[in-house]
């Protein structure tokens, strides 16, 4: 038996955890033999980091109308598994109309969208993604969000657990002081509350240690997070990043760190939390399921809300036993998210869609319009 295509759509490809999973998706299985496609509805916002999809991959970046787009993504999907991975979890109604009768739709919840739905927007979610054929959930807490929010059936969802490749060696090379180095890895967004991380990180330095942090990231929450460090009189000892994109980069940057950190109120499964355990970076992070979920004890957790008691969750884990030990956990802990099983169970679903005699797709042994890359 053929085994079938596999496309991954998204609608923007930026730089982001989502964007993240797909590539991982999209790699491990071109290196397992399987034809696969990612496809962009809209090229606006297109950034670098799809230089790293394997070269096996093909790339459809769409463009002209609306009703052209989808016209082609019709066509691109026909006999071939359609996985969408919509930012919000949710798929635009037009979208799923041009997919209307195709027997192989899956569709990704990436997070708890709780704080940015509403419940009308979770009927309308309900309707359409519950005509899919499967739903994926990257944590048990956003298959809660899809059970109980969105009240999708049971038998529709199913949680795959977020992964990250293990870290290659690269040729970065990252000079650093002395200092206790924080890093925060996220898209500057306000629920990621950059703004209570700088704030339990200055009054930490303010009860004189010596740390220093990383932000990796950018977002429409940046010009917030940069005034207010300004005010704290921390803007010195913060090193700014920006959207990196490049693995090998931001994999130095993580591995010459001392500690993770994160004070966001809302999450999936993060990424950026996966690839600091496969670095074996103990953590400070806000106590919410997704970061319990994937951490456990590697890390020390604080409210989000509260930003002295980061200040206090850092202090202690300055001390160089707490330290050590968090960071045994964590490298124990990097061993549960591994890219093969996130590859093997995606396929466990791929593999159950039985397409109707005569669906198809013809050969892609054509050249590649000007609209692809």
């Amino acid at each position: 038996m053929n085994q079938p295509e596999i496309c991954l759509i998204v609608r923007r490809f930026t730089v982001g955890g989502l964007e993240r999973v797909v590539l991982l998706l999209a790699n491990e299985l071109s290196a397992r033999g399987r034809r696969v496609h990612v496809i962009i509805l809209d090229p606006v916002g297109l950034r670098a980091m799809i230089t790293e999809v394997h070269p096996q991959v093909t790339i459809h970046v769409l463009s002209g109308s609306w009703a052209t787009r989808l016209n082609r993504l019709r066509e691109l999907t026909r006999g071939r598994i359609a996985h969408f991975h919509p930012a919000e979890g949710k798929i635009h109604p037009t979208v799923r109309w041009a997919l209307r009768g195709h027997p192989g739709v899956f569709v990704t919840y990436h997070s708890d969208y709780t704080p940015v739905r509403n419940r009308m927007a979770n009927l309308l979610d309900r309707s359409l993604t519950g005509r899919s054929r499967g739903v994926v959930a990257v944590s048990r807490a956003v298959q809660e969000f899809c059970l109980k929010e969105v009240r999708l059936p049971a038998g529709l969802v199913t949680v795959i657990e977020n992964a990250v490749a293990v870290p290659s060696a690269g040729r970065i090379r990252i000079e650093r002081d002395g200092a206790f180095t924080l890093v925060a890895l996220a898209t500057v967004n306000p629920h990621k509350n950059y703004v209570g991380l700088l704030r339990g990180f200055a009054l930490a330095r303010q009860r004189g240690n010596d740390v220093r942090l990383r932000i990796i990231g950018d977002g429409p929450a940046i010009a917030e997070a940069f005034g207010t460090a300004g005010e704290l009189g921390v803007s010195s000892i913060v090193e700014w990043y920006g959207a990196l994109w490049q693995s090998s980069v931001v994999g130095a940057l993580l591995g010459t760190s001392d500690a993770f950190v994160s004070a966001s109120r809302n999450e999936g499964l993060p990424m950026s939390v996966l690839e600091a355990l496969q670095h074996g970076l103990p953590m400070v992070l806000s106590d919410i399921p997704p970061h319990r979920e994937a951490a456990a004890d590697a890390a020390v957790y604080f409210d989000p809300d509260d930003p002295a008691q980061l200040a206090d969750r850092l202090t202690e884990l300055l001390d160089a036993d707490t330290c050590r030990r968090h960071a045994d956990v964590a490298r124990r802990r990097s061993a549960l998210f591994t890219a093969d099983e996130f590859a093997e169970r995606h396929l466990q679903l791929y593999d159950a869609v039985r397409f109707p005699e005569g669906t198809g797709h013809p050969s892609d042994r054509r050249l590649m319009s000007s609209q692809e890359l």
